[in-house]
C-alpha cells in the first residue's frame, strides 16, 4: 500500500474511485474513535464545588449531565466499553503493552502529519482541537491504537510480492487517466453515443459522471500496474489501452466505469531505502485493514449494554441507528 498514513490513521476502505492518496484527506480515526466533545464528567457528590457559576448563579452538574450526554455520551461510552473489552484481550492473550508503543502512536502520528517538526505540532494541536480530545481522550486514543496494533501483530503478513506491489505503486511507471463512472448499462450507452458524436471525454465526464473526478472532467491520480489500492479490473482496463484510447464499460462494485488513457508517467530512479520505505507501508496497510476488523467486531458485542440513564440511552440509539 502506498498510504503514508501514521500509526492512528486508521484510513476508510470506502469512497469513490478518485479516492486515493494525494485525492482525499485521511481520517483520523478507527470506525469506534468518531469524533466527538470532550467526555462528559460524572455527576459531583452534592457537597462538591459545582461546575460553574454564571453571575451569581450556579451551574449544576445535574443540569449539565442530560446535556453533556445528548451530545458525547454515546460516543464516550463507547471509548469507555472498547478500553474495556482490549484491556481483557489484552489479559487472556497474555500481552502487555509498554509505554514505549504508546509514545510511537504519537511520533508516528506527528511524521505523518509535517516533515516539519514546529508544523505538525501545530498541526496535532488543530487536529485535537477539532476532534474535542483533550488530555484524558487524547492519552485513551493512543493508548487504544497502541493496543489494537500489539493484537493484530499475529495477522500482519509480509510477501515479497506485496512490498514489489507497493515499491511499483510509489516508483513504478503509471498512467494518467480519465474516468467516467455511471450507475448502470444504460447510462453507459448515453455516454458512449455522447463520445462517438466527438464530444470531449472530459465534458461527458464533468456532465454525467458520479465520481467525485468529474468536477474535474474525470481526472484522477496516476495509477501503477501493480498498484493494490486500485481495484484489479480497473487496472488491467488502463494497461491495455493505446495512447488516447477509451475503454468499453467496465463493472467494478456496483457501477460501471469507462476509461480513457491520457498519457504515460515515467518510472522514478531508484533510491536507497525504497524498499524498506515499501515494506513499512505493507506492514501498516494490513495493520490498518485488521485493526479496523478487529474494533468493528468489538463495537458489535457492545449491543448488549444495558443503559438506565435516559439522556445517554437517547443519544446512544441515535448513533447506533446512524451508523447502520
Amino acid at each position: 500500500m502506498r498510504h503514508p498514513f501514521p500509526a492512528i490513521l486508521l484510513l476508510s476502505a470506502c469512497g469513490t474511485i478518485s479516492e486515493r492518496p494525494n485525492d482525499a484527506p485521511p481520517s483520523t480515526t478507527t470506525a469506534a474513535q468518531a469524533t466527538a466533545p470532550a467526555a462528559p464528567a460524572a455527576p459531583a457528590p452534592a457537597t462538591a464545588r459545582p461546575p460553574a457559576t454564571w453571575k451569581g448563579d450556579v451551574i449544576e452538574w445535574t443540569e449539565l449531565q442530560p446535556v453533556l450526554s445528548e451530545r458525547a455520551g454515546a460516543v464516550c461510552l463507547e471509548e469507555v466499553l472498547l478500553d474495556r473489552q482490549l484491556a481483557k484481550l489484552l489479559n487472556e492473550r497474555r500481552l502487555k503493552l509498554d509505554d514505549a508503543a504508546v509514545a510511537a502512536e504519537e511520533r508516528e502520528l506527528l511524521s505523518g502529519l509535517s516533515d516539519d517538526p514546529a508544523r505538525a505540532e501545530r498541526l496535532l494541536a488543530d487536529l485535537r482541537a477539532v476532534q474535542g480530545l483533550g488530555d484524558r481522550r487524547w492519552k485513551a486514543l493512543l493508548r487504544r491504537n497502541a493496543t489494537t496494533r500489539l493484537l493484530v501483530q499475529d495477522q500482519v503478513k509480509i510477501t515479497p510480492e506485496a512490498v514489489d506491489a507497493a515499491l511499483d505503486a510509489a516508483h513504478g511507471p503509471k498512467r494518467r487517466c480519465r474516468v467516467i463512472s455511471l450507475p448502470d448499462l444504460k447510462a453507459c450507452a448515453d455516454a458512449k453515443r455522447r463520445l462517438d458524436a466527438g464530444e470531449p471525454f472530459s465534458e461527458v465526464a464533468a456532465s454525467m459522471s458520479n465520481d467525485r473526478s468529474a468536477e474535474r472532467g474525470g481526472l484522477v491520480n496516476p495509477v501503477s500496474r501493480l498498484d493494490p489500492t486500485w481495484p484489479s479490473a480497473f487496472r488491467q482496463t488502463l494497461w491495455a489501452l493505446p495512447a488516447g484510447g477509451v475503454s468499453a464499460p467496465v463493472m467494478l462494485d456496483q457501477r460501471y466505469v469507462i476509461v480513457r488513457l491520457e498519457s504515460e508517467v515515467p518510472a522514478d530512479a531508484p533510491q536507497p531505502g525504497d524498499r524498506a520505505a515499501a515494506e513499512r507501508d505493507v506492514r501498516r496497510g494490513q495493520e490498518r485493514v485488521q485493526m479496523e476488523a478487529l474494533v468493528s467486531g468489538l463495537r458489535q458485542s457492545q449491543r448488549d449494554v444495558v443503559i438506565f440513564d435516559e439522556s445517554l440511552r437517547d443519544a446512544w440509539k441515535r448513533v447506533r441507528n446512524a451508523s447502520r
